[in-house]
């Protein structure tokens, strides 16, 4: 499994964007190439001086887009899309050796960033107050934020007990992409009360929660400063408040929780290339 960055885009090959590493594209002139996520235009650059790999950088540059190169100079965005002409697909059948380089989307680890999510949600066949409700549910807001706190039975941070409403975010354990329904979206025992900070690395997958006896302590990924999340209120091998939840939703809870401890160890074992 590999996590999407900018080492990673996409081309036009045989017709169809597939995802290919960009160094695999170095010496291949003419071939359409876009970024995964915003689809904007990019330009493949080579292998740093510094050993890192090769990499993609938007044309103009998108603060909007999480595959973003720091490299460069800020300049307005307007999104545009890549063209493709009929004669585009017709040349992209020159690049057909290219396909045993290319990525599977079920080889690709994908947090769900939120405005692909929710786009998926106004395009879905969902009557308006089911998307309504699925879209407040991947922002963490509404029935699926409320169903959370019922389970965990406190509106306080799960692992610091910060008891500021204005800090907190509903996150889901099982990636929202991932659920199977609107239901499995809005269920309290696929989420967990956080502190604003600590939800955005849960969500990317940089600390997880493991079962250590009765109790679920927090874990962080090994390059993570262990002085700077102590900073923030984060020491590995805290625990996370679950005194309150009933015997059904723990166990609910912890299917949950398996499945984003499998999507931690994949992204932490082994890095991308």
């Amino acid at each position: 499994m590999i996590q999407l960055t900018n080492s990673v885009c996409e081309a036009l090959i045989c017709g169809v964007w597939r995802l290919i590493p960009v160094e695999s594209l170095h010496g291949s002139t003419g071939i359409l190439r876009r970024c995964p996520e915003c689809h904007a235009s990019i330009k493949l650059m080579k292998l740093g001086k510094e050993g890192q790999h090769p990499y993609f950088e938007h044309e103009k540059r998108n603060p909007d887009c999480s595959l973003i190169s720091a490299k460069g100079k800020a300049v307005k965005y307007v999104h545009s899309s890549v063209n493709v002409s009929e004669k585009d697909r017709e040349d992209s059948e020159k690049f057909e050796s290219l396909l045993p380089l290319c990525i599977s989307n079920s080889e690709v680890i994908n947090d769900g960033e939120v405005g692909e999510d929710v786009i998926a949600a106004f395009e879905s066949s969902l009557s308006d107050l089911e998307k309504r409700q699925e879209i407040d549910a991947r922002v963490g807001l509404g029935k699926f934020r409320q169903e959370v706190v019922n389970v965990w039975g406190s509106e306080t941070c799960a692992l610091t007990l910060t008891p500021v409403k204005e800090m907190l975010v509903a996150s889901h354990i099982k990636v929202w992409r991932n659920c199977e329904s609107t239901a499995e979206r809005l269920e309290g025992a696929n989420g967990i009360l956080l502190c604003a900070h600590i939800d955005k690395l849960f969500e990317k997958h940089r600390i997880t929660f493991k079962k250590v006896g009765r109790e679920f302590r927090l874990k962080l990924a090994d390059d993570l400063d262990r002085m700077l999340m102590t900073q923030l209120g984060l020491n590995e091998g805290d625990a996370l408040a679950t005194g309150r939840m009933n015997a059904a939703d723990l166990e609910k809870f912890e299917d949950n929780l398996a499945h984003h401890q499998k999507i931690f160890n994949q992204i932490n074992e082994k890095e991308i290339v």
